[in-house]
């Protein structure tokens, strides 16, 4: 019999103020069985309320509209609604908007022009509690982090290492559980520790700590999609 969560869908809001791509993005998630936009939004001033009103699970937004701010957008979701997944679409590969956007606590960051496959694949990574940035901006978030990050693996613990390394492959805590065999809660307490010492608040950002310090190479995460 089939498990009821595995028909559900994802429920979407979208943020665009480009009506033709707002329609485009649209077409092309109706296509997916397992995604839902339940949701338009076309300029800052309506993002917030409508995320409250429809309490979807991921807010798919442009990182520049009318009347928006994008990291205090993202910074005021974090605040207000956690549970809500923020994945940017951006048409800008810039420190900027990247690394801001990121730091602020977006969940993952897709350019436009990157293909539709990769849309697809990072909405469903991050609807399924991951993270995920398109492999183009890669090095100026590395860049970022580069200065940060020399004496990372002098931080972290032997396990903790093992645990970032399987997150920068797009490991779940329970995927990581069963790959060290362990429980999902020790996996739970290691990202913590992560996340504490490294001064992170995002898998994103522990990540790019381990890219950064030669931990993992893109090479390796890019295989894995």
């Amino acid at each position: 019999m089939p498990n009821e969560a595995d028909n559900k869908q994802i429920r979407i809001v979208l943020a665009e103020d480009h009506h033709v791509v707002r329609n485009a993005i649209a077409a092309l998630l109706a296509n997916e069985a397992d995604m839902a936009i339940v949701g338009e939004v076309a300029d800052g001033r309506t993002l917030l309320s409508t995320v409250a009103r429809l309490q979807p699970d991921i807010l798919l937004m442009d990182a520049q509209m009318p009347n928006h701010k994008p990291v205090t957008a993202v910074e005021q979701l974090r605040e207000q609604y956690p549970q809500v997944r923020v994945l940017v679409l951006s048409a800008f590969n810039l420190p900027e908007y990247v690394v801001g956007l990121l730091k602020a606590g977006a969940n993952g960051y897709v350019l436009k022009d990157d293909p539709t496959k990769l849309l697809l694949h990072a909405i469903r990574i991050v609807a399924n509690g991951g993270e995920w940035v398109s492999p183009r901006t890669t090095s100026i978030l590395i860049e970022a982090m580069r200065s940060e990050s020399s004496d990372l693996e002098a931080k972290l613990t032997v396990r903790e290492l093992d645990v970032i390394r399987l997150m920068a492959r797009g490991r779940r805590n329970e995927e990581i559980a069963a790959e060290l065999v362990v429980t999902n809660q020790t996996v739970k307490n290691h990202v913590t520790n992560i996340f504490r010492k490294l001064d992170v608040s995002t898998r994103v950002e522990a990540v790019l700590y381990a890219l950064s310090a030669g931990l993992v190479s893109i090479k390796t995460i890019n295989e894995e999609y």
